[in-house]
């Protein structure tokens, strides 16, 4: 009477895990604005349409699962799912840092938002480069490929056959970590470095003419200088964003092949 049997419940669950916990740190579809109860009709579908030909590749058994082994199987597959969705949300935490960098140089740093996408404070720079970043990354296809990187997780990743190579995998995840703030240095060196010569060109101003209050000029002079060269070094910052889309996939993929 029941057209599924139990192991096959099992596997679906596994399956579930897997994408619940990749969606649930996703940018944009991770994001604390999206309803939780469309996460789980999103991570719902996706099991649903995997689901065939996850049982075609995996390596499944037509018997039940102990409980141990598949409590031991859940974490194991939670794992695989935050780590996709970890590695890639480092791309939009380098973004706002590199935010908050700017923010703090221009005197924005006292100034702070809520962030509708983690629920966090962020400043007001921060907050405005994660909304263009993140309708490029849209524009790039990146959420196209969030979805195809679940998909392609259970061809490299099969179920039951998960493993973490401690050495290996610990750097990898260590060294992006680490680039984090590689990348949050380049996203905001061209205004950063811009700032600091204006504000270099104030205190030679303020030896040289100390007639003139430097403090009530310098500051509107800076938030000025901030935003124009924000605007004009928008495509420079545009290109180098969708180059790091591109090394995202990568860095995805090389996660990937060392949980294989």
């Amino acid at each position: 009477m029941i057209p599924f049997s139990l192991d096959q419940v099992e596997y679906f669950l596994l399956i579930f895990v897997r994408i619940s916990t990749t969606i649930a740190l996703l940018p944009i579809f991770g994001s604390q604005a999206v309803p939780v109860q469309l996460k789980v009709a999103l991570s719902l579908i996706l099991a649903l349409i995997l689901f065939n030909s996850v049982m075609s590749i995996g390596p499944v058994t037509s018997q039940p699962l102990s409980t141990g082994t598949f409590i031991m199987l859940i974490v194991k597959e939670a794992a695989v799912g935050l780590g996709i969705g970890f590695v890639s949300s480092l791309l939009f935490t380098a973004v706002q840092f590199a935010g908050r960098l700017i923010d703090t140089e221009i005197g924005f740093g006292f100034v702070e938002l809520m962030d509708p996408f983690t629920d966090e404070p962020v400043t007001v720079l921060g907050q405005l480069q994660v909304i263009i970043f993140t309708i490029l990354f849209l524009l790039f296809n990146g959420h196209y490929f969030l979805i195809l990187a679940i998909q392609k997780s259970f061809e490299l990743v099969p179920l039951m056959n998960v493993h973490f190579p401690s050495g290996q995998l610990a750097f990898h995840v260590t060294a992006l970590v680490g680039n984090v703030f590689v990348l949050a240095i380049k996203f905001s060196a061209p205004i950063y470095v811009t700032l600091v010569l204006t504000e270099l060109s104030l205190g030679v101003v303020a030896r040289t003419v100390p007639q003139i209050n430097i403090f009530f000029v310098g500051l509107p002079l800076k938030i000025a200088v901030g935003l124009g060269s924000a605007i004009i070094v928008l495509p420079l910052l545009a290109s180098f964003f969708q180059r790091m889309v591109e090394a995202l996939i990568q860095d995805i993929w090389k996660l990937l092949y060392l949980m294989s």
